[in-house]
């Protein structure tokens, strides 16, 4: 079994690299965070690494001043045996922390992306899984170590958050058993949600305004998308983190069965396009057409366009694929 593969394979190993996606979110991070609680207990070293920094509504996990962002001088001297890459499909994903990798390590690939490359020596790629944190609990009951209440709160956090707070489809009853088990580690459901939802800037909520009166869609309604554009952010004084749930709110349009973010990142010469499908539409595959992947029902991709032609190029491709699914 894969788990106890993974378990035999950190015993051999003394210096862990813990790395997640650029931009981390509460799967990321709280899986990070758990996992390297979880290394430590067989009395490893541990560092957790991302490219770009955690997210503010995330600042109240506990563990979380464990977490390093950033390439410095200072970090590009770590030594290590293996690397845990948590929640990436591809090496890519994880940015600039990729130039601390290539010098031997034996590198272990856990995600749940259906679009994964299996990078690494070891995969453990469970696309059935809610969440890289639920992969992580998994790890805790095959190592047979007791899970303690950081990781427990934190695997919640990982959970919750990549299952929309268990109301997307990746919601399983595996899911709502673990969660059940977790909350017995005196977690408050009430305040994490608080913490990760309900707490935003004044100048958040008027982006997010702003956004939602210039939502667009297509003639049958079916297809809605918006765009944050850096003269928008830079208006609000904000950076691309405080957008990350934006299309939640824009899932909520009747009719619509796929929703586009469009974020203009690079200086106007790249849009990062974030995916969501409400129906049998894989969106998967409209993001592999861009060179992205993720999740069928959730994915990603970047096209290094303006802000105009990528509109224009996705337009065109999601019109294809629905075009497709018409005709049978």
């Amino acid at each position: 079994m894969i788990k106890k593969q993974i378990l035999e394979i950190i015993k051999q190993y003394q210096r862990f690299l813990i790395v997640a996606h650029i931009h981390p979110e509460g799967d990321s991070i709280g899986s990070q965070i758990a996992m390297a609680n979880l290394l430590k207990t067989f009395g490893k070293s541990v560092r957790i690494i991302n490219a770009d920094a955690v997210p503010g509504n995330l600042a109240f996990l506990p563990g979380i001043e464990t977490v390093e962002s950033g390439i410095d001088a200072a970090v590009e001297d770590i030594t290590f045996d293996a690397a845990v890459i948590l929640d990436c499909p591809t090496l890519e994903r994880i940015g600039k922390v990729k130039q601390l990798l290539g010098k031997g390590e034996y590198i272990i690939n856990i995600d749940h992306h259906i679009s994964n490359e299996h990078f690494g020596n070891i995969n453990w790629v469970d696309f059935k899984a809610s969440s890289v944190g639920e992969m992580v609990y998994g790890l805790f009951k095959g190592s047979n170590i007791p899970l303690d209440g950081a990781s427990a709160q934190c695997i919640y956090v990982a959970i919750m958050t990549d299952t929309g707070s268990f109301h997307y489809s990746n919601t399983t009853a595996a899911t709502h058993k673990i969660a059940a088990e977790l909350l017995q580690y005196n977690i408050n459901p009430t305040k994490v949600y608080e913490y990760i939802y309900e707490t935003k800037s004044f100048e958040t909520l008027k982006l997010l305004a702003e956004v939602l009166s210039n939502l667009q869609r297509s003639k049958d309604g079916k297809f809605v998308w918006f765009k944050v554009t850096d003269a928008m952010l830079k208006r609000n004084k904000l950076s691309h983190q405080s957008t990350d749930d934006f299309i939640d709110f824009v899932r909520m349009v009747e009719g619509a069965e796929v929703v586009a973010f469009l974020r203009e990142v690079s200086h106007g010469n790249t849009v990062k396009v974030s995916l969501r499908s409400k129906t049998d539409i894989d969106v998967n595959k409209l993001a592999k057409h861009f060179g992205g992947g993720g999740h069928y029902a959730a994915s990603g991709c970047v096209i290094e366009k303006n802000m105009e032609e990528a509109e224009k190029l996705l337009l065109r491709q999601i019109k294809k694929i629905f075009q497709e699914q018409k005709q049978g």
